[in-house]
């Protein structure tokens, strides 16, 4: 009588270890979900320490003040400041009036109240004007994302200029 027992509760048990892996695999659920990134196109301004740096400057030099010369300047970005920008993108830039732009013209101006009205130009042959905040869009070549901002100045003194530092900031706003 006791192999018999013993058979009976082998296959009890074998049995038992089947359904417990049967219902073990019926009860792990299997869902599906994405994973996904989306990477957008953009520029970007670092470096300058924070705050409101300097992006460059246009400097017409230093000359006499009876010369009555026609003096030429290309905007020379701050080292320390930088715009990288997408591969390949689309910018509108708008250049403000400054401080002191007076009837759509742009002026430096010195602490006796002098002015000197300067004109901005989108290329180096001065041949495309920039007035006060007009769009010009320019679009990025595809190997490089550092942008040096198209911008070109000219600046015709009068003959007996008042001697002095004349100065202007402008605002530059980039849209993409």
């Amino acid at each position: 009588m006791i192999p018999a027992v013993r058979l009976a509760l082998a296959l009890v048990i074998v049995i038992g270890a089947s359904c417990l892996a049967t219902l073990s695999l019926a009860q792990t659920p299997q869902q599906r979900f994405q994973v996904a990134a989306r990477v957008t196109e953009g520029c970007l301004v670092g470096g300058g320490g924070g705050g409101a740096a300097e992006f460059g400057r246009l400097d017409f030099g230093t000359v006499s003040a009876l010369s009555g010369a026609v003096l030429t300047s290309a905007l020379v970005q701050t080292a320390s400041l930088s715009l990288e920008c997408t591969p390949g993108l689309s910018l509108t830039m708008r250049v403000d009036g400054g401080l002191n732009a007076e009837g759509g013209t742009r002026h430096l101006a010195r602490s006796g109240g002098e002015r000197l009205a300067y004109t901005l130009f989108t290329d180096a042959g001065l041949a495309r004007s920039l007035s006060v905040d007009q769009p010009v869009s320019f679009a990025l070549g595809a190997a490089s994302s550092r942008v040096t901002l198209p911008l070109f100045a000219r600046l015709a003194l009068p003959e007996s200029a008042a001697a002095g530092t004349y100065t202007d900031r402008l605002t530059v706003t980039l849209e993409w």
